[in-house]
């Protein structure tokens, strides 16, 4: 079958290869890969810049939708055809979160969605919703869950409000999420077309960081100075100090990203103390809490945002045009 690997550190070390079919086990299936879409994780790992130790090569990708074509021994309540999502961390079924579980990551260290096929046992495999379309599925299971798991973090009722960075993908899901729960949403952009798009998708305010370089206090004007109930952070590094100023007593902020690096030199310690606020790492979430975030976006009909899209002999581009945000939403291959 065609697919591509990534075979070091680099961009330019990504291959398309032939590789064997593969063939679900007992408790296996087999799927036909429709469409799957890229996450920053999946460019930091083919430029080296995040877990340049993790072995080469690997066949990428991590968010991925497609049908059924094989099931192995001993699977039931799943048939030929159904169209189903792969849940990202492939052994988090349920419970909290074990660092075992990173060994079992799709797209690195175990090969993800950048194939024509995929196998995958048959417990991490949700049906996907049936009133997205290919595209629009493929962006949920880890931007999108990371996204539902991080608002379940910050435990905000209708009428609090939320601070999400920028338009990349967990920022745009964690806004139509809260949005749909009733929580005030303020948003950063300093694109005014990207802004109207915040906009129209729910956000009560768009801050433009360019022309207010100092956020916590752009924050605190639209909030009449007592700062925001909760934060997503996808940036990460020195940024965080400035996200603590904009949180509001008692806040909660989920770090989910490192767009701006690990590294954060200045005082954490103070404002976190002085504001009891509370701070939480999430990656994602269990297979259950996929299926609870699948269940949540269909009550509401919420539709994932979605970016470029690519074809399969372009997925370098596609991993690319990450870093490029060039346009609003997730980037995505849709196979033909």
């Amino acid at each position: 079958m065609d697919a591509y690997q990534l075979q070091g550190h680099h961009l330019d070390s990504l291959r398309q290869v032939r590789l064997p079919e593969p063939a679900p086990g007992p408790g296996e299936v087999r799927i036909r890969t429709e469409a799957a879409s890229i996450n920053y994780r999946d460019y930091a790992l083919a430029t080296g810049l995040y877990q340049p130790g993790l072995a080469r090569p690997f066949v990428p990708l991590s968010d991925g939708v497609g049908r059924i074509e094989a099931l192995g021994e001993g699977v039931s309540g799943l048939q030929v055809g159904d169209r189903v999502l792969g849940h990202y961390t492939t052994t988090w079924l349920d419970g909290p979160f074990r660092s075992e579980n990173h060994a079992h990551k799709l797209g690195g260290p175990r090969d993800g969605w950048l194939a024509r096929s995929i196998v995958l046992p048959a417990a991490a495999v949700l049906p996907a919703p049936a009133y997205l379309s290919a595209a629009q599925a493929a962006t949920l299971p880890v931007s999108g869950l990371t996204a539902w798991a991080a608002l379940r973090k910050l435990e905000l009722a209708p009428g609090a409000s939320l601070l999400v960075q920028g338009s990349g993908s967990v920022s745009l899901m964690a806004m139509q999420l809260a949005v749909a729960r009733g929580v005030r949403v303020i948003a950063t952009s300093a694109d005014p077309a990207k802004a109207e798009r915040l906009r129209a998708l729910g956000a009560s305010a768009v801050i433009d960081y360019r022309q207010r370089p100092d956020l916590a206090a752009a924050v605190r004007e639209l909030t009449d100075g007592r700062g925001v109930d909760g934060i997503v952070d996808v940036v990460g590094g020195p940024g965080l100090i400035e996200l603590l100023g904009a949180a509001a007593d008692n806040a909660h902020i989920a770090i989910v990203g490192f767009l701006n690096g690990f590294e954060v030199a200045g005082n954490l310690i103070a404002p976190i103390m002085a504001h009891q606020l509370n701070i939480h790492g999430v990656s994602v979430g269990s297979a259950r809490d996929f299926a609870e975030f699948l269940a949540e976006l269909e009550r509401h009909r919420i539709e994932p945002v979605v970016g470029e899209v690519f074809g399969f002999d372009d997925a370098p581009a596609a991993i690319a045009s990450v870093a490029q945000q060039r346009v609003l939403g997730k980037p995505v291959i849709v196979f033909d």
